[in-house]
C-alpha cells in the first residue's frame, strides 16, 4: 500500500515538474515577443490620442481622415483604437472619424456618478470642443446605448444611428452564458494571457467573443488578417478592463430611449452572434421608429465574414433622403 502510494506521489511530481519546465519554456520563448508588443501598444496609444477635461469625466479620443464626420463608440474590451478598426471595416475612406474611449476604457476616466445619460453628454462637449455640427453616430456591441443614448438626447447633432452588432436592453436570451463571460474577464486581467491566447488560440478566443468558429472557418485571408487585428488592438487588454465592468453596471437595467429620438437608424446583425443576442437588434427596431433592420443569417459578433455586404448596406443607406422602418433577413 504504501509502495503504490508513493508512486502515485512521484508520477504527480514528475507532471507537476513537467508542468513547470514547459510553462518555463513557453515564457522564455515568447516572452520578448510579448513585451515588444506591449511597448509598441503602449507607444501607440498615447500618441495617437488626446484627452478633454469634460465636467463628465476626462474623454480620450482621437480623429482620423477628411470628409463626413462619424462618431465612433466601441464595444466592450475596446478603446478608441478599437473605434477605429470599426470604421475602417465597415466605412471605408471619405470620412471624418472621431473616436472616443468610453468610460473607463485606456485612459478615459469613470466619475463616480458614471451612467449611459453622461456618457452621451460627454461626447456632445467633445463635439462642441471639436467644433462639429452634427455627426453620424455608431455604436458597436456594448457602444450602442450611449450611442442610441446621444441621439435621443441630442437629436439636432446627430444626423443617422447606425447599430453594429449592439447591445440594446440588459441581458437578453441568447447572449453569452455568464460562465463563458467569466472566462473573458479572468483573460482580460492579464495582458500575457491575452496575449498568449490572441497569438496561439485565435479561433478559441473570437469563439469566445461571439464569432463561432463555424464562421471563423469561413474567413478568407483577409477576413483572417482583419480578426488578427482587431485582437491586437486590444493590447493591452487589461488597461480595458475597468471599462467592461463599468458598462455592465450601466447596461444591466438599460432600456433605449425614444422621446426625443428622429435621427434615421440602421441596426445591423448576425442571427449567430454568440455575444449579443440578435434579439437585441429586434428590440431596437421595435422601438426606434425610423428604423432599417438588416439580419444576417450567418456573421457572428460583427460579422467579418459579411462585410463587404454590411459596406454597401451602409453607404446606401446614409446615401438614401428618405428611410422607411424596415426589415431585410440576409
Amino acid at each position: 500500500m504504501k509502495e503504490a502510494k508513493r508512486r502515485i506521489r512521484n508520477i504527480l511530481l514528475i507532471i507537476v515538474a513537467c508542468l513547470i519546465c514547459t510553462t518555463v519554456i513557453l515564457i522564455v520563448l515568447t516572452y520578448p515577443n510579448y513585451h515588444d508588443t506591449m511597448t509598441d501598444a503602449q507607444e501607440r496609444l498615447l500618441t495617437e490620442s488626446n484627452i478633454l477635461e469634460t465636467e463628465y469625466g476626462d474623454i480620450e479620443y482621437a480623429v482620423k481622415g477628411e470628409g463626413t464626420p462619424v462618431l465612433l463608440l466601441h464595444g466592450a474590451g475596446g478603446g478608441y483604437d478599437s473605434g477605429l478598426w470599426v470604421g475602417k471595416v465597415f466605412f471605408g475612406n471619405d470620412y471624418k472619424f472621431i473616436s472616443v474611449s468610453r468610460y473607463g476604457y485606456l485612459r478615459s476616466s469613470i466619475p463616480d456618478n458614471a451612467s449611459i445619460e453622461l456618457q452621451a453628454a460627454a461626447y456632445k462637449v467633445l463635439l462642441d470642443d471639436l467644433s462639429i455640427d452634427k455627426v453620424i453616430v455608431v455604436g458597436a456591441s456594448a457602444g450602442g446605448p450611449s450611442a442610441t443614448q446621444f441621439a435621443n438626447d441630442y437629436p439636432d447633432r446627430c444626423s443617422a444611428l447606425i447599430l453594429v452588432s449592439a447591445v440594446s436592453m440588459g441581458p437578453a436570451p441568447g447572449d453569452k452564458d455568464p460562465f463563458y463571460v467569466g472566462i473573458i474577464h479572468t483573460i482580460q486581467q492579464s495582458d500575457y494571457a491575452y496575449w498568449l491566447v490572441t497569438r496561439f488560440f485565435q479561433p478559441t478566443i473570437l469563439n469566445l467573443m461571439g464569432i463561432p468558429t463555424q464562421v471563423y472557418e469561413t474567413f478568407n485571408p483577409e477576413q483572417k488578417e482583419l480578426a488578427q487585428e482587431m485582437l491586437d488592438t486590444m493590447n493591452p487588454m487589461s488597461q480595458r478592463y475597468k471599462g467592461t465592468l463599468n458598462d455592465e453596471k450601466m447596461i444591466e437595467f438599460y432600456t433605449i430611449p425614444t422621446s426625443n429620438l428622429r435621427a434615421p437608424t440602421l441596426i445591423i446583425h448576425a442571427k449567430d452572434d454568440a455575444l449579443v443576442s440578435y434579439k437585441h437588434a429586434e428590440n431596437a427596431h421595435n422601438k426606434i421608429n425610423q428604423s432599417q433592420l438588416v439580419l444576417y443569417d450567418t456573421g457572428g459578433h460583427g460579422m467579418l465574414s459579411q462585410m463587404d455586404g454590411t459596406r454597401m448596406i451602409v453607404k446606401e443607406f446614409l446615401n438614401e433622403s428618405t428611410y422607411n422602418s424596415t426589415t431585410y433577413v440576409v
